[in-house]
């Protein structure tokens, strides 16, 4: 019996024109979306259910340790040391998705995560939050996001909710930072800075003392911080 593309193709978001093609070909086009479809199908089946064993196998249904990056679990550091190997040829990044995957459909009822696609889900996974994980879930199905928008929508949520981190300067980066700066300016290239400010026009020349003050402004502080008993 002859099937035809599954929903889940229709969604595909097309950016450029459709090819035109002869009835000919179309028939084998059709035939390729079909196989295609047929595999991405018992890839999932198999990457899920690989998913599932391992949790319960390896983790013993222990959702926090197997969403831990760092976990000890014996087992499961022996796979990652063998993944990509002879005797795993799965790579790492493969056994991380399944599991956490595995994990997270353990960890979250709702229907929208439920509904969704394993390719979908792996994208999703960066979010890490259920919250986050359900929202996404649910605004992807609402609109029918393909990957690549998937993708898009998560750059964004992350790009809103990740924090920041400082920079953790330490005494040897701060003294490193300070020296190279000053050779910089007053090294070798010193006449080289001072022959690009003769050739500034009047708008550069003000733009550089203002950058300057600036710079001033900081290193003033600084001096006086390291001159503080």
């Amino acid at each position: 019996m002859t099937r035809t593309p599954s929903a889940a193709l229709a969604r595909v978001e097309h950016h450029a024109p459709a090819v035109k093609l002869g009835q000919s070909k179309k028939v084998i086009l059709d035939e390729a979306l079909r196989r295609g479809e047929d595999l991405r199908e018992a890839l999932e089946s198999k990457t899920l259910e690989y998913g599932r064993w391992l949790l319960e196998k390896v983790f013993g249904n222990d959702t926090t340790d197997a969403l831990d990056d760092k976990s000890h679990n014996p087992i499961w550091q022996e796979l990652l040391r063998r993944a990509g190997g002879p005797t795993l040829a799965l790579s790492r990044r493969f056994l991380y998705i399944a599991l956490r995957i595995a994990a997270t459909d353990r960890r979250i009822n709702a229907q929208a995560w439920r509904g969704l696609d394993a390719g979908r889900k792996e994208i999703l996974l960066p979010l890490h939050d259920e919250k986050l994980l359900v929202a996404g879930a649910r605004h992807v199905s609402d609109l029918n996001l393909s990957q690549s928008k998937t993708r898009e929508y998560v750059s964004g949520v992350l790009a809103k909710t990740t924090k920041p981190q400082r920079a953790r300067i330490t005494k040897k980066v701060f003294v490193n930072r300070i020296n190279g700066a000053r050779t910089a300016f007053g090294g070798q290239d010193a006449a080289a800075y001072l022959r690009a400010i003769a050739q500034m026009d009047a708008k550069e020349r003000a733009t550089a003392v203002t950058e300057l003050r600036a710079l001033q402004e900081v290193v003033s502080k600084l001096l006086a911080a390291a001159r503080r008993k």
